[in-house]
C-alpha cells in the first residue's frame, strides 16, 4: 500500500496510489492514514486490485465498512469512458451519493469532496 499525504484548500488528505488485494488492505490503509494524520483519502481506479470491481469477493464491501468504522472517508475516481461490469456500473451509481465512500468521474470532484468532509 502507498498513501501520499496532500493539502487542498487547507485540509489534510492523502493519495492511495496502490492498493493490495489481500484481507490486510484495509488495516494497513487504516495504519497510513493514522500515520499521516489524515481521515479523507483520494484513490483513483487504476490503484485499486481487481477484487475491488468483482463485488462477488467482497472485497470492495469489507474495505469500505472498515473504513467508515474508523471514520476514514474515501473518494474514488472512476473515469466515465472505462468500461465496468454492470454489477459494479450500479455499485458506482449508488456510491455517487454516499457519505464515507463517494465515487466520481473527475479527480477535482473528488478532491472538492472529501474538503468538505
Amino acid at each position: 500500500m502507498k498513501l501520499v499525504p496532500f493539502e487542498r484548500g487547507g485540509v489534510r488528505m492523502a493519495e492511495c496510489l496502490e492498493l493490495g488485494g489481500d484481507a490486510n488492505a484495509a488495516l494497513e490503509l487504516i495504519s497510513g492514514c493514522m500515520e499521516h494524520g489524515v481521515e479523507r483519502v483520494l484513490v483513483e481506479a487504476h490503484a485499486l486490485p481487481p477484487e475491488f470491481f468483482a463485488l462477488r469477493s467482497g472485497f470492495a464491501g469489507e474495505l469500505l465498512q472498515k473504513l467508515a468504522n474508523y471514520g476514514v472517508c474515501l473518494a474514488g475516481v472512476f473515469p466515465a469512458d472505462t468500461e465496468y461490469a454492470e454489477r459494479f456500473r450500479e455499485f458506482l451509481l449508488e456510491a455517487k451519493r454516499g457519505r464515507a465512500f463517494r465515487a466520481f468521474a473527475e479527480r477535482a470532484e473528488a478532491e472538492a469532496w472529501l474538503a468538505t468532509r
